[in-house]
C-alpha cells in the first residue's frame, strides 16, 4: 500500500526492531512494506490508494477524532489548549486524544478544520 506524509514534511517512521522508512510528502506517495503499515498509521500516514476499507476507516477514524478533539478545545476557550503562537497544545491534545500525536498531525488535523470553518 501507498502512503503519503500528512503534511509538506516527510514522515520518518521507526520500529523497535531498529528498522525505519521515510514515507515522502508528495502525492504519489511511498509504498509501505507491512511491517511498517501500523507505525506508520500511527504517525499520521494518509493512504494514497489502495488498502482495505478496514485501514481505510481506521485512518479515517483517527482524522476525525483529531478533528473532533481539536474542535473541543476551541469551544472550551481554554488559552491553555493552545501554545503563544496558536498551535495546538500537544500534550493536552494527546491527553484529551488518549493516543499519541505527533506535532505534524497535530498541526494538519487542525488547519484541516481551520479550512472548514
Amino acid at each position: 500500500m501507498k502512503f503519503r506524509s500528512p503534511t509538506d514534511a516527510d514522515l520518518h517512521v521507526a520500529l523497535t526492531s531498529g528498522h525505519t522508512l521515510v514515507i515522502a510528502a508528495d502525492d504519489d506517495g511511498t509504498e509501505v512494506p507491512s511491517m511498517f503499515q501500523r507505525q506508520a498509521i500511527a504517525r499520521g500516514a494518509v493512504l494514497v490508494d489502495g488498502g482495505t476499507s478496514e485501514v481505510r476507516t481506521q485512518i479515517l477514524s483517527r482524522q476525525l477524532e483529531l478533528q473532533e478533539v481539536l474542535q473541543q478545545m476551541i469551544a472550551e476557550g481554554d488559552k491553555a489548549n493552545f501554545t503563544a503562537d496558536g498551535k495546538p497544545n500537544l500534550m493536552k491534545l494527546k491527553a484529551k486524544a488518549g493516543f499519541e500525536v505527533t506535532r505534524a498531525e497535530a498541526d494538519a488535523a487542525f488547519a484541516s478544520i481551520s479550512e472548514q470553518g
